[in-house]
């Protein structure tokens, strides 16, 4: 069965190598309704999508809408920055973002020195102590809980969690869980917990390339291998509600 959309999708404006129109094409040639473009947040060291470029991304979003007929939401990979489960959004940007994806990702500008080395340099370094696993947990938890969070990207990937307290919080708050296209750390106990929690699952590809949007064959694997209802999954063959 096919997605009904691609909801975590890079481009040109942060680390991608496709445009707008690149994406929205390949979309449409795969199938899809639609698609999020979601680039990286802004505190991102390297690859952050820059502030100055909303209006053109706003504009290249209509005018690929109106080349392919695929509907693109505005959305953004944005970055946790502190152990207190800060991201790097102001609030006047929920104005104009359709989708809020929130990951852990490594070369960011923390908050804080205690933030670079609680959150960042341990995780880096592969500290991952049982004190330390509860800090990311919390972190994670006080996001959810904090701002309007749609889908928890690659959840645990670089940053070992405690899943089924995340699951707990996420199903609670509305939050998506991702199965990425490229990156997946659960194992059979994380599985476990996160169907026992009735867990919200999307498929997405995390696309750097325009050819990979709509590719989740890794997310359809845990899908087949841990027998997950279709009814959890909320973007196959359905369109998914984002709640903000």
């Amino acid at each position: 069965m096919v997605i009904y959309g691609d909801y975590h999708t890079h481009t040109t404006y942060s680390h991608g190598k496709g445009t707008i129109l690149d994406n929205a094409m390949v979309a449409k040639s795969k199938g899809l309704k639609e698609i999020a473009i979601t680039d990286h947040g802004f505190d991102h060291k390297t690859f952050a999508v820059k502030r100055a470029n909303v209006e053109n991304i706003i504009y290249d979003i209509k005018k690929a809408k109106e080349a392919t007929g695929v509907n693109i939401l505005f959305g953004i990979e944005a970055n946790l920055t502190s152990l207190n489960g800060d991201i790097d959004l102001y609030k006047r940007d929920f104005d104009f973002l359709d989708v809020v994806n929130v990951g852990y990702h490594k070369l960011v500008k923390a908050n804080s020195f205690k933030d670079f080395t609680g959150l960042f340099l341990k995780n880096n370094l592969h500290f991952y102590t049982k004190a330390q696993i509860e800090k990311n947990t919390i972190c994670i938890l006080k996001a959810i809980e904090t701002h309007p969070v749609n889908i928890i990207t690659h959840l645990g990937v670089g940053m070992p969690v405690n899943v089924d307290e995340v699951a707990k919080l996420a199903r609670q708050k509305g939050v998506f869980i991702e199965l990425n296209g490229k990156r997946i750390s659960f194992d059979g106990h994380d599985m476990e917990a996160l169907l026992k929690h009735d867990t919200q699952f999307i498929l997405n590809s995390d696309a750097h390339t325009a050819e990979k949007v709509g590719d989740v064959r890794n997310g359809m694997n845990y899908v087949i291998r841990y027998n997950i209802p279709e009814k959890n999954i909320v973007n196959l063959g359905k369109k998914p509600e984002f709640k903000r």
